[in-house]
């Protein structure tokens, strides 16, 4: 037995028909689409009429992610572009300002390397040399929400690498982070919060622009659209062979790591949350079949709700169809690993959560 189903083997779900399960059915690789999509001033997205950016790229509507080549324009002039892998940015991504380059940035995996870098509030970063100091931003977890902050990055690249002191600041100007870095590799990262520091192995994860983190996680402007679902209902048209299950923007495990990292549940305990989801992707009905105790089952659904706009329907041969998903949440290190391994389907499909 694999120390995988060693740590749910405890686990004893009550008996649920399969024929509910549709949203659990394996499905084929699906390829990604171009699509449109308008973004208003803080690139979240909305209307035609309001739009202030649009966005030509191809993307995944299995798993809600951009994959492939995008380009962006404001008033049809091109102002960047650049390309995804399944979710990740990968190579070149540039920014334009009057036909001139503003920022070239290089991705690859976890790390990029500023190239170009021309904002006019910094000596800026030529062919790889030189330093810059600029927002980024991030996401902060509180009370099991996720939200969006922004701070200031000092940071100097020669050659192409990471060198020096790179130093974090929230915008109240005071320390969050500061990173060494010697040709390139980090050398030391020191975290600092409001009572300690400590010494952390990983560097800081960031983004560089606001578009990148409104647009990746699919933002939109609650002002035009009631659910993430309202956008693409408008203005996408699916193939008419195409199927996928209930996802989620960067997939439904994505959902599941986001509430298994709000609810912080006991070691070897796990709650799992029965949804109806109707074609507009709404939640129809939300059952708790399996039971830690009511403290938690009331901490699941104040943690869901905070998600369940942004879930997206089932599709059947280019229609969207109601579905029934079971949705698992754990803790500890094996299940955080098996999110990370496990396909999809592994965790749709009830039975892997069976005695």
């Amino acid at each position: 037995m694999s120390s995988l189903n060693r740590f749910l083997c405890f686990v004893v779900l009550i008996p649920i028909f399969r024929t509910e399960l549709y949203a659990q059915f394996h499905l084929k690789k699906q390829e990604a689409v171009k699509v449109i999509f308008y973004y208003n001033a803080t690139w979240e997205l909305t209307t035609l009429e309001k739009s202030f950016y649009r966005r030509e790229a191809y993307f995944d509507l299995n798993d809600m992610v951009f994959d492939g080549l995008y380009s962006d324009y404001k008033d049809n002039k091109l102002i960047a572009d650049g390309i995804y892998n399944h979710g990740i940015k990968t190579g070149i991504h540039s920014e334009y300002s009057d036909h001139s380059v503003k920022t070239k940035v290089e991705y690859s995996g976890d790390d990029f390397t500023i190239w170009e870098w021309n904002d006019g509030k910094s000596d800026g970063v030529k062919n790889g040399n030189g330093k810059f100091s600029t927002l980024y931003f991030y996401f902060a977890s509180s009370n099991g929400q996720i939200t969006a902050k922004q701070g200031i990055v000092n940071g100097e690249f020669q050659n192409g690498r990471r060198v020096g002191r790179w130093m974090y600041y929230d915008l109240n100007k005071s320390k969050m982070d500061k990173e060494i870095y010697v040709n390139g590799s980090l050398s030391k990262r020191v975290h600092y919060s409001k009572q300690d520091s400590i010494e952390l192995k990983e560097k800081k994860s960031i983004y560089l622009s606001l578009n990148s983190l409104n647009t990746e996680i699919l933002m939109f402007d609650k002002e035009s659209f009631s659910y993430l679902n309202q956008y693409f209902e408008q203005y996408v048209t699916y193939p008419v062979s195409f199927e996928r299950n209930v996802t989620y923007p960067h997939g439904l495990k994505q959902l599941l790591t986001l509430l298994t990292q709000a609810m912080a549940l006991p070691e070897r305990n796990i709650e799992v949350l029965r949804l109806k989801i109707d074609e507009h992707g709404q939640v129809a009905k939300a059952v708790i079949v399996r039971s830690i105790n009511s403290v938690y089952d009331n901490l699941t659904n104040q943690i869901f709700e905070m998600h369940q706009n942004r879930l997206m329907p089932a599709m059947k041969n280019g229609k969207p169809v109601p579905a029934v998903v079971y949705l698992p949440i754990a803790s500890g290190e094996e299940w955080m690993r098996a999110l990370e391994e496990m396909q999809t389907e592994w965790f749709l499909d009830y039975s892997n959560f069976m005695d």
